[in-house]
């Protein structure tokens, strides 16, 4: 299969960091359910989106710094690209940004959270388990980073993840999109130290948030659940 990831972020060659980029993240996730898969990275800030939604299998959208509400070209871009992929049968997943990304694009509302952040692992509900959600849990422990959430999901989108903090934390809409708030890519030392980046803004909380490192994630279950989804969809 061809898998093309719209990366939320730079092409900067002098980048320093010891955390492997997003896409390499992604592929290091999804590449052992998806063997044979071939991966093709787009920097949606600066490159040029697909003329032809179909050159690709799948699409995956992934995190990134930015909100849904902010007044930048590149993302009006990644919005009307978003529902030309909605319109055929092309599977596209959201992760994060994405999450939030797809549920702006399709008429859902995404908002800043007046009660702070989502940081370390949180544990989600699983609310609807669909064919592609195997195995099959009753929560999830998985690692998160964010301030923005989706507040209302698309019209023809099923919530199946969500707690507490973040209702909406997991949509589907049929077999087609499948977003989710919390980052099944992330490592523990990467979510370790953007807590401690930033430490100021997530407050109150930003102890709590380091001591939930020490509970184990389960993001590897959720690769599984992103590559049966994109199976259903296997061109033969």
């Amino acid at each position: 299969m061809k898998i093309c990831i719209l990366h939320i972020g730079t092409n900067d060659v002098n980048r320093e960091s010891i955390h492997k980029t997003s896409p390499e993240r992604f592929i290091n996730l999804l590449d052992p359910f998806l063997k044979g898969s071939s991966w093709t990275t787009i920097n949606c800030l600066e490159d040029d989106l697909p003329k032809e939604v179909d050159n690709y299998d799948a699409y995956l959208i992934t995190g990134g710094k930015y909100s849904v509400f902010e007044d930048l070209d590149w993302q009006y871009n990644l919005f009307n690209f978003i529902k030309n992929i909605y319109s055929t049968n092309i599977p596209l997943i959201g992760i994060c940004y994405g999450h939030q990304a797809i549920a702006h694009a399709l008429g859902g509302h995404v908002e800043r959270f007046n009660n702070g952040w989502g940081a370390g692992v949180t544990t989600v509900n699983v609310i609807e388990t669909p064919d592609w959600l195997d195995p099959i849990l009753e929560s999830v422990n998985l690692l998160s980073m964010h301030q923005d959430q989706v507040t209302k999901i698309p019209t023809l989108a099923t919530r199946f993840l969500g707690n507490h903090f973040c209702h909406f934390s997991g949509f589907y809409i049929d077999n087609r999109i499948l977003a989710i708030q919390q980052h099944p890519e992330f490592t523990p030392e990467l979510c370790r130290d953007l807590i401690i980046k930033r430490k100021d803004r997530i407050g109150n909380t930003y102890s709590e948030a380091l001591d939930s490192l020490n509970t184990i994630h389960q993001g590897k279950i959720v690769g599984q659940w992103i590559a049966k989804f994109i199976k259903l969809h296997k061109r033969n």
